[in-house]
């Protein structure tokens, strides 16, 4: 299966890998560094040519499963002198849209592959193959790729396999702990597409169904680690945006994820809005202080408040 030859190839990059290598790579059509190869640091050039050839390999095997995958323009560069110009100057929109979405998946294919979940392994790509039969816009077999996966997760494996599977994929990203996780997530969604026009607000305990204290923070940073919040979301044009009763939650969950390695992350609710755009509530605590007894939920997909804008059909709900 696929999960298990993008493994594979991750596995050659790490080989070849170095703590304190003073070469990276970079994809000059995104910015962004491959995602087998992010975080990783190679001793001299040449390890670093064969990484980025490797990446290459990467992302051939999904396009085998689509066509559309536009090709990447891996580039060595030294750490110290940072990325060439052509990566930072980089402005391929459905590239970056593409490869957030190839970038999600994969690694969702990798860690189910990992993990043993070769039944919902091999039925999301079934899905995603029966889809792809019927999709009229090429520029949309990423996302129905993403779509399968979110669904077959959801009902073939318990939360607690759901939650090992999104935490395993976003631990392939190299964590960060990130200041303001929330905001920087959602800035990245907007940057490559997937929503358009958002804001974050942190609500208060009693609303947000956590635990009511007077010492309670709601201020919008999340840089102090000591406590715990309840986060209001607000987006629009969401790429994943349907009207089954549940909001598709899972890319989301993998960017918070990589930017909030000591955190616990629930997914509480969400509703469609009057204006076509979403609304999604999320909890985040620190492990092992509350967080832990709980545990993450919500993080494929989290059920919709029912009202008149997500039942009504001539109600716009974005894309």
């Amino acid at each position: 299966m696929v999960g298990g030859t993008l493994r594979d190839i991750r596995a050659e990059i790490r080989s070849l890998a170095r703590s304190d290598g003073d070469y990276a790579v970079v994809c000059g059509r995104t910015g962004d560094e491959p995602p087998a190869a992010t975080g990783q640091r190679f001793p001299d050039r040449r390890a670093a040519g064969e990484a980025a050839e490797l990446t290459r390999d990467y992302r051939a095997a999904l396009r085998r499963y689509d066509p559309n995958i536009p090709y990447d323009d891996p580039l060595v560069y030294e750490v110290a002198e940072g990325p060439p110009r052509a990566a930072t100057e980089a402005s391929d929109d459905y590239a970056r849209y593409s490869a957030f979405c190839h970038d999600t998946a994969g690694a969702l294919f990798e860690s189910l592959s990992v993990l043993g979940y070769r039944e919902a392994e091999t039925a999301a790509m079934e899905t995603y193959l029966t889809l792809a039969e019927v999709v009229g816009d090429r520029d949309d077999f990423c996302l129905t790729l993403v779509w399968s996966l979110m669904s077959e997760l959801d009902v073939r494996l318990s939360a607690a396999e759901r939650r090992a599977v999104v935490e395993a994929a976003a631990d392939l990203f190299s964590p960060t702990a990130t200041p303001n996780p929330v905001d920087a997530t959602l800035r990245q969604l907007e940057a490559v597409g997937f929503v358009e026009g958002f804001s974050v607000r942190p609500i208060p305990d009693a609303e947000g169904g956590g635990p009511a204290g007077a010492g309670t923070r709601t201020d919008a940073r999340t840089d102090g680690d000591d406590s715990s919040r309840t986060w209001e979301l607000t987006f629009g044009d969401y790429a994943l945006a349907e009207r089954t009763g549940r909001i598709p939650t899972l890319p989301i969950s993998v960017a918070l994820l990589r930017r909030t390695p000591e955190r616990t992350v629930r997914f509480l609710d969400g509703e469609a809005l009057s204006d076509g755009r979403w609304r999604l509530r999320l909890r985040m605590s620190p492990n092992g202080e509350g967080g832990r007894e709980r545990g993450p939920a919500g993080l494929v997909s989290v059920e919709a408040i029912e009202n008149r804008w997500l039942n009504d059909p001539s109600a716009s709900l974005g894309r």
